[in-house]
């Protein structure tokens, strides 16, 4: 199950993986993948990986390789 204490912490290209919960009326959690800018955290990038899983180490660093590619 999501939850705040099992969130992983992933680094990569000056992001940091910051996903957000959110509970529904039903008490499902949900997980929003937000990919914050180290320097300027108004820069988030949102990853349309599934919500009911956490991205893995890997699939962080391929999201966030493709999105500085097509900023550049």
């Amino acid at each position: 199950m999501i939850s705040w204490h099992n969130a992983p912490e992933y680094s990569r290209k000056g992001y940091l993986y910051k996903p957000e919960i959110h509970e529904d009326e039903e008490g499902i959690r949900k997980a929003s993948h937000r990919c914050v800018n180290r320097i300027d955290p108004n820069d988030v990038m949102l990853s349309p990986h599934t919500p009911y899983h956490w991205m893995t180490q890997n699939e962080f660093n391929e999201f966030v390789d493709m999105m500085v590619r097509v900023r550049s």
